[in-house]
């Protein structure tokens, strides 16, 4: 019987041969390159769908770990029972305020997970709405203004702000908040409008050429109906001043510079 080093040896031996061939080593170094070319063309290793990078990403998941890369990424091109990932509603505000680090430490896989083009076609705006609505309760600043960006960066109809779905919560606390929080989402996307920004520009614009002009974002009707708190609700314990937003006028205090980024 053949040992495992054995086995291991002539693995690594047929694999360097293969490479060998595969890379063109044996050509002068100008025929290699164009039939490296022409190999690329025959047999591409990327596709608009970026499943190796899916795969890649997968295996850096953590929270929770993700053991099958492979499966992760076959249930990402499975449709049914829907194209759209279902949209779950968040614990209560005070419930997230007591553990935020089961929010924070999202950060890394959920840029992970943005960077794939399966998941973002799969995402919905009301799944955005309420990752938004956890980092808030978190007071996680960071990812505040990455789900901020992610949600600006989607130009299409079904994300405008207008059409944020209304949540119909119980908790008078988690539907002031997420009323508020639309609210603000909508004025600083106006802010960004303002500032010559549009939803549908390049990471690289040109600053030397006059924006298109713009339809301004409004709010969903649904926030109207949402009283302010009778009780003050303090997010993070540093945050406990007044100034002028749409969570103050609910009595709900915590800063929005991070909703207000370039």
């Amino acid at each position: 019987m053949a040992s495992p080093t054995g086995s291991t040896t002539l693995w690594k031996r047929l694999k360097g041969i293969f490479v060998y061939f595969w890379n063109f080593r044996y050509l002068p170094l100008k025929y290699r390159w164009p039939l490296i070319k022409l190999r690329r063309r025959l047999f591409p290793t990327e596709t608009g769908l970026g499943l190796r990078n899916a795969v890649r990403h997968a295996r850096s998941l953590r929270h929770p770990p993700e053991p099958h890369p492979y499966l992760f990424v076959l249930r990402l091109l499975w449709p049914f029972p829907s194209w759209y990932f279902p949209a779950v509603l968040p614990p209560p505000p005070r419930q997230i305020m007591a553990d935020p680090d089961r929010v924070s430490c999202q950060v890394r896989d959920l840029m992970y997970l943005r960077s794939m083009p399966l998941w973002r076609a799969r995402d919905t705006p009301q799944r955005a709405f309420y990752r938004l609505y956890e980092a808030f309760c978190a007071a996680d600043g960071h990812m505040i203004t990455y789900e901020t960006e992610y949600f600006w960066r989607h130009p299409s109809p079904s994300w405008a702000t207008a059409n944020i779905p209304d949540p119909e919560c119980e908790d008078p606390e988690q539907y002031a908040v997420m009323a508020s929080l639309a609210e603000v989402l909508v004025e600083s996307f106006l802010w960004r409008l303002e500032l010559g920004l549009r939803r549908s520009d390049s990471p690289i614009m040109n600053h030397y050429k006059k924006p298109p002009p713009y339809v301004p974002e409004i709010c969903p009707s649904w926030t109207a109906k949402v009283p302010p708190l009778k009780t003050k609700l303090v997010i993070h314990p540093e945050e406990d001043e007044y100034f002028d937003s749409p969570f103050h006028r609910r009595n709900i205090y915590m800063a929005t510079g991070w909703f207000y980024t370039v």
